[in-house]
């Protein structure tokens, strides 16, 4: 059925539409109105367009209302646009650039051939603004500063951006096309651990090996849009992000060039100890490029190849100041583990690198004055190994895994122009990516020790990794041209064929309180998956290289909208858009889902679809997506110039999430989850074979028959949002420009995770967590591990508030030269509100770190993208000194409001029984009001100390006595970067103004450059998504009634924080180790200074 439809939808779009296959913009489009002296609009004038570059000619006509409509025309230029008219002088206007997606509106008076010295008027209003976003030419490109020559160096330019989240949205939700071809990440898998350093475009192909999928040198122009109501532009509830690639030309060109830096262009540590980052760090890259034409205005090409060489050292070593974990704790685990035959790995230095090899290529046809052909290929070639220590984490080198990115992109696009009104562009795309994992030594169980301080073994998401992903694009668009109406049809559709081959866990997975608990052999949790189905034998070897349950996705879309041009100022566009997504086969469900008892209570802490009527039937469902926007153009000049929209939008999600669904249906896999009693032995098993035997003689057979389902709810809708934006732009002064702008997002579906299988049966501590059930009553359902459950939910909110002034003078006099001069500066605020923000792989992950009182129950609260105050500012300047040389000189600035984190309970213990790691906490009103224990030397009055001196001196938390803390409620501080970029530009020749040499470094950072305490980055680990643990559950000995009581009254169990009475918890502090007292870290790398050298030779 799948196929028939993929079939079907296929030929319609060729057959029916004759139209391009487009995901996003790839083009410009120039229209205008022409009139003669008196006002009366000129039909039937000759508008000839040329792309000088490539030759390229196109003509129309301006209809009965004097408009004319050029579009499909390459970003770039420069162009010169001739009109004529008999009768009338003709107007010739060169040098015309047309940046992407773009469409000026050129408004030209045309003046009578006997008045032929009289001056022809002709105004540019600028009509299609970037709602909410940035557009970067190629100028930009060249000229500001970057290290890893990446688009996010480019996209964080948009005032509303940080990390890769555009407006508060999770990045995953973004949408990346180059050539208006799909690069997203697909599946989504991105490593569950990380800081603030690293590479790549977060959420594009290749992320996973911090690999950028294409050379910068290649790029000509990029775009980042969050309001665009075109409705051609969907699959996105964040970000949408385009990129079109350059093309040949008519002139022969290429370049050769090196950007590099290492430790003599890097700044010493900012721990104090103002230590060398010494020669394990470097970062090269370097690449060559060659265009020209194939013949002359009709054929042309572009190669470029690119190689990244990068390593940087590990920080926070075992011993090292501030790291989590001391030299003596990591050598008596390195014993223990010796002594079972298994090697731990290094617990000092340790090398990560980052490699990757691209290449690319690019065919332009102008097959004639009205059809051109583009074909273009890229293959990247990435791998990159990955461990990151920092305060609150260690890990030892045996957790390290390569990760290897094997990605082909392949774009087809014919423009072709069928009539003076009518137009067709037709793209077509294959992507085919490869994904997989190998790990050190031999394989291992996952150790968890400490709640997340200390990592040893095999990473449990590396056991079994082999990730595989095809996709075919298809997109049509046609455009006709009628009056004052410019209608445009079409469909975009992708067909996704995924091969989920991961399985996390399957070696294994052992979690202890803290380091005496594992050199006990005392783990108070033990994890991991393995076989059931006959057809699947437990083999790494087989489960790698043939998966079970591969399966399809379609997301679908066909659309209409009618631009129209109501006067010269004033242009609206409604539109309509339906998007239909599907699976090729729904999951296998397990045949005692529908046996699962109802989970009946009395005072529910959570509610969910019954079992019962789960039916595995999600997707499948049309949404229609009205949209509509207005540009005003009040004066006519562009003097004043209102615009914005409204519209709802579908997303995108990470098929990961669905692969669990077709992975854990409870047929294929059985998973333990046994948590023995406190103090019980289970020594470990070192060889994940023998995981099932030791639970089976440890926990007893029924704590290994048990298998984990991931269940998607019915009717189940990808992510979607209702988005308006109003914006203002003024233009005065001498240059200068004034934008005021702001959007609000409201969420129609979002995601929201859930455990279950938990009984609800709910009883309360009698002091502090007083709100936070424990859950005493067992299972719903003895066969199932866990049953996590993926639904929607239509609570959230985002909104951003920006403010952005920007000016641009050319051709000041210095002397005898000549300076050019650009600056903008933008603020923002925003503000962005979720249940869940879907940051991690698995349901289970998404579930139990999510921070929570009811983990079952989230509330609405910050998301882990919250922007808040963000400010923006860009200077840049170029010196021409002669024709000969020419220096340019640009800052970049960003100053943020630091980044949201939660603090948590430790989940040491499960002390909710909820299957959660990251329950919210109670903070105490004062000393009798929470019970610490001494731990160890550390005494509870120190503690008290401590605690009571953190709350006090945190904004946050000392508005919180007597009151729980709130999810992502603390931010880190204030993180102010300043980067720059200098080049000076020699002319080699006057005959050949294209033979250049430039030189040219870069400097990130350059507040610690001028002083070693300024510049510091500090940031949360993403270990636990951005929590941190402030207390700890502790055996209370001293407590003759350890158990919990159910308050009840004559009607059932009391409502939640009432019990009269009951067992009264006891803690330890967790006294952070961070900078100044906190827990957040500061950034070994991002807060040096780095330097890089370049050297580009164009010819």
């Amino acid at each position: 059925m799948f196929k028939k439809l993929q079939v079907a939808l296929s030929v319609l779009a060729v057959l029916l539409f004759s139209v391009t296959l487009q995901a996003q913009e790839t083009s410009a489009t120039l229209s205008g109105h022409v009139k003669e002296a008196k006002g009366a609009f000129v039909a039937g004038a000759v508008v000839t367009v040329k792309h000088e570059p490539t030759g390229f000619v196109t003509t129309t006509q301006t209809n009965s209302k004097g408009i004319f409509t050029v579009p499909n025309l390459k970003a770039g230029g420069p162009y010169t646009i001739k009109i004529s008219f008999i009768g009338f002088k003709e107007e010739v206007m060169n040098d015309v650039n047309l940046t992407l997606g773009s469409n000026p509106d050129l408004n030209v008076n045309l003046i009578s051939s006997t008045n032929a010295l009289t001056e022809v008027t002709v105004t540019a209003a600028g009509r299609k603004q970037v709602q909410g976003g940035v557009t970067v030419g190629s100028r930009l490109l060249n000229t500001l500063p970057t290290l890893g020559r990446s688009l996010s160096d480019f996209t964080r330019l948009t005032p509303a951006s940080n990390n890769n989240s555009f407006a508060g949205t999770n990045f995953r939700y973004n949408n990346l096309t180059v050539d208006g071809a799909i690069n997203n990440d697909a599946i989504g898998f991105s490593n569950s651990f990380g800081g603030v350093s690293g590479g790549g475009q977060a959420g594009s192909a290749g992320a996973g090996t911090r690999t950028n999928p294409y050379s910068l040198d290649v790029i000509q122009e990029v775009q980042v849009q969050l309001a665009p109501y075109d409705v051609k532009l969907g699959n996105f509830t964040g970000g949408s992000v385009n990129a079109v690639t350059k093309s040949g030309t008519n002139d022969f060109h290429g370049s050769v060039y090196g950007y590099g830096r290492n430790q003599t262009l890097t700044g010493k540590s900012v721990d104090g100890l103002k230590t060398k980052i010494g020669s394990d760090f470097y970062d090269y890259q370097y690449g060559t490029t060659v265009s020209g034409p194939i013949a002359k205005n009709k054929a042309f090409f572009i190669v470029n190849f690119e190689q990244t060489r990068r390593q940087e050292p590990t920080f926070y070593n075992a011993g090292d100041p501030g790291a989590a974990i001391t030299v003596a704790e990591a050598q008596a685990i390195q014993a223990q583990l010796q002594s079972k035959g298994y090697d731990v790995g290094s617990y000092d230095k340790y090398k990560i690198f980052t490699n990757s090899d691209k290449l690319f290529a690019r065919l332009d046809f102008n097959l004639n004055n009205r059809n051109s052909l583009t074909l273009r290929a890229i293959y990247t070639n990435g791998w990159g190994n990955n461990l990151e220590r920092s305060t609150t984490n260690f890990q030892f080198s045996s957790t390290d895994f390569t990760q290897h990115t094997k990605n082909i992109n392949l774009v087809a696009e014919l423009k072709s122009k069928l009539s003076n009104n009518l137009n067709n562009q037709f793209n077509a795309s294959y992507i085919n990516v490869h994904e997989y994992r190998d790990f050190p030594g031999v394989l291992a169980p996952f150790m968890d020790i400490g709640s997340g301080r200390i990592w040893a073994g095999t990473w449990r998401e590396a056991s079994i990794y082999n990730m595989k992903q095809q996709t075919v694009e298809l997109s049509d668009n046609v455009t006709y041209t009628t009056g004052v109406n410019k209608f445009t049809f079409g469909t975009h559709n992708e067909f996704y064929n995924l091969t989920y081959g991961f399985i996390n866990s399957w070696n294994g997975r052992w979690e202890y309180k803290d380091v005496k608990g594992f050199q006990a052999d005392q783990p108070t949790r033990i994890r991991g998956a393995f076989t059931t189905d006959p057809k699947y034998p437990n083999d790494r070897n087989a489960l790698y290289n043939n998966p079970p349950n591969p399966f399809k996705v379609a997301l679908l879309s066909v659309y209409a909208q009618d631009e129209i041009t109501a006067s010269p100022k004033f242009k609206v566009t409604p539109g309509i858009r339906v998007d239909y997504s599907a699976v090729g086969n729904q999951p296998t469900t397990d045949p005692a889902l529908n046996t699962v008892p109802a989970n009946n209570s009395t005072n529910p802490t959570y509610t969910n679809t019954p079992f019962s009527q789960l039916n595995n039937k999600w997707l499948g469902q049309a949404t229609i997506s009205p949209r509509i926007g207005f540009n005003w153009d009040i004066n006519g000049n562009q003097s004043v110039v209102l615009r914005g929209g409204t519209g709802i939008f579908v997303g995108r999600m990470p098929f990961a999430w669905l692969g669990y669904a077709y992975t854990l249906n409870g047929t294929v896999y059985g998973n333990i989850d046994y948590k023995p009693a406190s103090g019980t032995t289970v020594p470990l098993a070192v060889n994940p074979l023998y995981l099932k035997d030791t639970v089976n003689k440890y926990g007893g057979p029924s704590a290994s028959a048990t298998r984990e389902v991931d269940i998607i709810d019915n009717n189940f809708k990808l992510p979607t949002i209702w988005r308006s934006s109003l914006a203002a732009d003024f233009k005065f002064g001498n240059g200068y420009k004034l934008t005021l702008e702001g959007m609000y997002t409201k969420t129609l579906y979002d995601v929201k995770f859930q455990q279950i299988n938990i009984k609800d049966q709910a009883e309360y501590y009698s002091t502090g967590p007083t709100q936070s059930p424990v859950y005493t009553g067992g299972k719903l359902y003895g066969g199932y591990s866990n049953a996590y459950f993926l639904s929607n939910t239509t609570e959230g909110y985002r909104y951003n508030l920006t403010a952005q002034l920007s000016k641009t003078t050319n051709n000041i006099r210095v002397g005898t030269h000549f300076l050019n001069l650009n600056w903008s500066a933008a603020y923002t605020y925003g503000v962005s509100k979720d249940l869940s923000n879907g940051i991690r792989n698995s349901f289970q992950s998404n579930f139990e770190v999510n921070p929570a009182i009811v983990p079952n129950s989230p509330q609405l609260a910050y998301s882990n993208f919250d922007l808040r105050d963000r400010i923006v500012a860009t200077l840049g300047s170029t010196l021409v000194w002669n024709q000969m040389n020419a220096t340019s000189l640009s800052f970049f600035y960003a100053g943020q409001s630091g980044s949201p984190y939660s603090v948590v309970y430790a989940s040491g213990g499960n002390p909710f029984n909820n299957a959660a790691n990251a329950n919210l906490p109670y903070i105490p009103k004062d000393q009798n009001d929470i019970k610490l224990i001494d731990n160890g030397s550390y005494t509870a009055a120190q503690q008290w100390a401590d605690l009571n001196a953190l709350i006090s001196g945190d904004k946050y938390l000392s508005t919180r006595r007597g009151q729980y803390a709130e999810r992502n409620a603390l931010r880190t501080p204030w993180n102010h970067e300043l980067d720059l970029k200098l080049m000076h530009e020699f002319r080699l020749s006057k005959k050949n103004p294209k033979q250049t040499l430039q030189l040219s470094l870069d400097i990130f950072n350059v507040l610690n450059l001028i002083n070693n305490d300024w510049g510091h980055i500090t940031f949360v680990t993403n270990v636990n998504n951005y929590t941190v643990n402030l207390l700890t559950f502790a055996a209370d000995p001293s407590n003759t009634n350890p158990a919990l009581i159910t308050a009840k009254n004559p009607t059932g169990i009391v409502p939640i924080g009432k019990p009269s009475s009951g067992y009264n918890p006891a803690f330890y502090f967790n006294k952070p180790t961070g900078l100044d007292g906190h827990y957040y870290t500061v950034d070994p790398i991002n807060s040096r200074w780095q330097g890089q050298f370049g050297i580009k030779y164009n010819f």
